[in-house]
């Protein structure tokens, strides 16, 4: 196992990290490391600092770990660092430090920049696409490469002769865009990082160290591990639930896979199919709500609209995704006779509840905080409060507990000190104390009854602390370098060229409802082919940046849309979920070959596998851009409630063509006509879903009378 989960490393740059340090220096990466993330943690209760500062610490930082932790070349992995490594480590610190000196000047002057500037500009460029190829592959610092290449090429084509003098000011403008403003590597990503996306990180990280993991895990187990398929069933649910944590497919792949992929192959499933169950729930966790991974918080910034609608508008889709997936699992367990896991070796759900269901209370603070109005990352920050209360040792309990209170009445204990007049208490006072008090009393009510589970102390919450920089280090390098692609676009105005272009192509028909699938599928094509091989986070920015801006400028879209805001809306969300959805569409679908490298599997079969999985959420963003309603978008309970139901009925009859399986095996023409009753179901439309359930009851019949038919004649004889 230990040899798979290695080869399924070989997809995921992000593990490739050194281990092993000595002693001097890993300690090093810790404080700098823990002293990032308290800094994050403080800026989110205290205030963030001006853009340029805040953003500046995060990223540079995060590069001066990046370059200790991952390797130049990874085949060189070893225990040491070279000197080199420590130069570029040293510059990234220096470059934190320059940034932040220099922050007023720069933003007085408008973003004016002198010749120092300049060079350091040019260091941080020359830095950024080391760290980036060293941390996600050479993707996306080729692109980037290709993007500046192109920046300078529109710039300076506009000049009749070039000169030293000429170059060295298209070098500036360019330079103080993508490094000096929040344009470019310091701009909406990067920023969203430096506020929402650590915190986040930071609480999964928590959370795993709560045992929520473990929780997961043994939820799916005791509710799905003994029925028909079993272990194909907790994979897809624990690994839906992981994935939208820790934000990464891949990476979901690797560990939650080298557990659920061997028991699904013990029971009988076929290699390749196992690792596409894995690759493809793990996918699936992208866009599972309340956390979607990292890139919905980027959207939500984008468009400036709150994360809860994010939240609301992923619901139906995930859900439908995730449905279409466990049905293809039972039917093709069903087809071959595949069994689950004995009781006995699994937990009792009671037993699970008992022993972690407290963990889901910071879950459900998160929720709470979110739906009520806050911002993200108090909704965090906050939660992360309530993950160690609930969790903390008894030695943990009344640090964070006296911390809290501190938090919640820090004003008036300020005002008592110093012997000012007492200020007003604050508003939300009562329901941070409920956040606080919730969670003590379950943890001392726990520990009297002796109840077991994992525990946070003091060194855990250190190492979640450490563990939260560390993952993050990725995450603020694909941010950054999608920065230069993204300030590089706006300088030169490629994206429009590049809608006007895919927009030509569909005009070339008449008919706008044609013209308008033809320009859906080629901005599918389109956000598929710029999301592999990438993170999801540099998918979405690229994909929303060069692929979005195609919806919007069709008239049949935009009259379906009724409003600017929902066009922009549903667009992004479209495009968003075909860069997910990359990881597993071959030729590079790297979370379908990181599942292949687990279960010694075909990379190329176990991703085509993975792609029928998965045909469900190839379907959906089609069907959200006819009926927004789905995204929660302009809809009323009825609205919504019709088109749940029969969209579920639609990947129902969507999951039979794709196995070939319901009560028995289906013919060919059924499967045909289950495939067009699924997508007449799924469409939006009165006339449409009575036909899709006309066709959905017959192909109940006809295989429920054929079966009945197969037992008469077995009892006959």
């Amino acid at each position: 196992m230990k040899k798979k989960a290695k080869q399924a490393e070989d997809y995921d740059r992000e593990s490739t990290t050194r281990e092993n340090l000595a002693k001097p220096v890993a300690l090093t990466i810790s404080v700098l490391a823990i002293a990032l993330s308290l800094f994050h943690l403080y800026t989110s209760y205290a205030g963030s600092l001006v853009d340029i500062k805040q953003r500046s610490i995060h990223l540079y930082t995060l590069m001066t770990l990046g370059f200790l932790l991952y390797p130049f070349v990874r085949k060189k992995g070893g225990k040491g660092i070279p000197f080199y490594d420590y130069i570029t480590a040293a510059l990234s610190l220096f470059v934190a430090v320059y940034m932040f000196i220099t922050a007023e000047r720069i933003i007085q002057s408008g973003g004016q920049i002198n010749d120092m500037d300049f060079y350091v500009g040019i260091l941080v460029i020359v830095l950024l696409f080391d760290i980036t190829r060293r941390v996600t592959g050479w993707g996306l610092s080729l692109l980037g490469l290709g993007f500046l290449i192109y920046g300078f090429y529109v710039k300076l084509s506009v000049y009749p002769v070039l000169n030293m003098n000429t170059i060295t000011g298209v070098g500036k403008q360019i330079i103080s865009q993508l490094v000096f403003i929040t344009e470019g590597v310091l701009g909406t990503a990067i920023g969203v990082s430096a506020s929402y996306i650590i915190l986040f990180i930071l609480f999964g990280a928590f959370l795993g160290r709560s045992g929520m993991g473990k929780l997961f895990n043994d939820l799916a187990l005791a509710v799905a591990g003994h029925t028909k398929g079993g272990p194909a069933k907790v994979a897809v649910i624990a690994s839906g639930f992981l994935g939208s944590i820790n934000g990464s497919a891949i990476a979901n792949v690797v560990t939650t896979g080298t557990f659920t992929i061997p028991l699904m192959k013990k029971i009988g499933y076929n290699k390749n199919f196992a690792g596409a169950v894995e690759s493809a729930a793990s996918v699936g966790g992208q866009i599972l709500p309340p956390i979607m991974g990292a890139a919905a918080f980027i959207m939500a910034e984008n468009l400036n609209v709150a994360y809860t609608k994010i939240i609301l508008a992923g619901i139906i889709p995930a859900l439908l995704f995730y449905i279409g997936i466990l049905l293809q699992v039972h039917f093709r367990a069903a087809k071959r006779g595949l069994k689950g896991l004995p009781k006995s070796e699994l937990p009792s759900l009671k037993g699970v509840i008992v022993e972690r269901g407290h963990l889901i209370i910071p879950m459900l603070t998160l929720l709470y905080l979110l739906f009520s109005g806050k911002t993200p990352f108090y909704a965090a920050f906050w939660s992360i409060i309530a993950t160690v209360v609930i969790a903390g040792s008894k030695r943990m309990l009344p640090i964070i507990t006296a911390i809290s209170l501190f938090l919640i009445f820090q004003p008036q204990l300020s005002a008592i000190l110093t012997g000012s007049s007492l200020p007003n208490v604050r508003s939300d006072w009562w329901e941070l104390l409920i956040i606080l008090v919730v969670p003590l009393l379950i943890n001392v009510w726990r520990k009297r009854l002796k109840i077991e589970g994992e525990e946070v102390g003091i060194k855990d919450c250190l190492q979640a602390l450490e563990d939260g920089a560390r993952t993050t280090v990725p995450v603020a390098i694909a941010c950054g370098a999608v920065g230069i692609v993204v300030g590089i676009a706006s300088l030169t105005g490629v994206a429009l060229e590049i809608a006007n272009s895919i927009v030509n192509i569909g005009s070339a028909v008449n008919s706008p409802l044609i013209q308008l699938l033809i320009t859906l599928v080629l901005t599918m094509i389109t956000s598929i082919i710029l999301g592999m091989g990438l993170p999801s986070i540099p998918t979405y920015i690229i994909t929303s940046t060069m692929a979005a801006p195609i919806l919007l400028q069709l008239p049949l879209y935009r009259e379906i849309a009724g409003s600017t805001e929902t066009a922009t809306f549903v667009a992004h969300m479209f495009v968003f979920y075909f860069g997910i959805f990359a990881n597993i569409t071959p030729p590079v679908a790297l979370a379908a070959f990181a599942g292949a490298g687990v279960a010694g599997g075909n990379p190329n079969k176990t991703g085509f596998q993975a792609m029928k999985l998965a045909i469900a959420g190839f379907i959906v963003p089609f069907m959200f851009v006819f009926s927004h309603e789905m995204l929660m978008v302009d809809a009323t309970i009825i609205n919504i409630l019709v088109i749940t139901v029969t969209s579920l009925i639609g990947v129902f009859l969507l999951s039979i063509m794709a196995e070939g399986y319901l009560k028995k095996g289906v013919p060919g023409w059924m499967r045909a006509l289950s495939g067009v009753g699924a997508m007449l179901l799924i469409y939006p439309g009165f006339i449409t879903d009575v036909i899709g359930l006309a066709v959905f009851a017959l192909v109940l019949a006809v295989n429920f009378r054929k079966t009945n038919e197969i037992q008469q004649e077995r009892s006959a004889l």
